[in-house]
């Protein structure tokens, strides 16, 4: 079994200057690189005022040093959203500052401000991550998207099929393969 944590607590309440934190997390990953803690991850969310939601890439570049041998993910990055060319250049250079142990989890993203943002709808959110998956050329890489059904009875029947390919023993990867989905 791997046990790791995910930063999204430190985003509220958000009495406190960004910075500070910004700074908490960073102390807290930096305190916990030697507890044998496999990975540490982050989401992305846009426009999530009054919370704190840095920009996960440059953030976790910035942990990278601090997290001894921990795995860093996202969990997840909002892929129909975001530029293709952008996510390709920023995964490949976190993926070589983290001498890969990076792994980069996706999702389809779900808050309708969010969705807005970026002038993607609901009904184009899915063909949308399609044709980013297919853009950056995430086949044949180590790729592995993951995105929840909607029902709930599907949902847990695929949190379980994740769960056993989790399980199961890992495959030998290099670092200039990032591992998308893996959360």
């Amino acid at each position: 079994m791997q046990v790791g944590y995910h930063l999204t607590p430190f985003w509220s309440p958000t009495d406190r200057h960004p910075a500070a934190i910004l700074d908490e997390a960073i102390e807290v990953v930096r305190a916990t690189a030697h507890l044998d803690f496999e990975w540490v991850s982050m989401g992305q969310h846009w426009l999530s005022y009054p919370t704190i939601w840095p920009a996960p890439i440059p953030f976790l570049a910035r942990l990278a040093p601090e997290t001894g041998s921990m795995r860093i993910k996202t969990s997840v990055l909002l892929l129909p959203l975001l530029n293709p060319v952008e996510v390709a250049e920023n995964v490949a250079t976190l993926d070589h500052l983290t001498h890969g142990r990076l792994t980069v989890g996706v999702s389809i993203g779900y808050r309708e401000t969010e969705l807005a943002a970026a002038g993607v709808t609901r009904r184009d959110r899915a063909s949308k991550l399609e044709e980013t998956r297919e853009e950056i050329g995430l086949d044949g890489v180590g790729f592995t998207i993951y995105s929840l059904p909607p029902s709930p009875a599907e949902r847990i029947e695929y949190l379980q099929m994740i769960a056993e390919e989790i399980v199961a023993p890992a495959t030998a990867r290099t670092p200039a393969t990032p591992e998308v989905g893996r959360l």
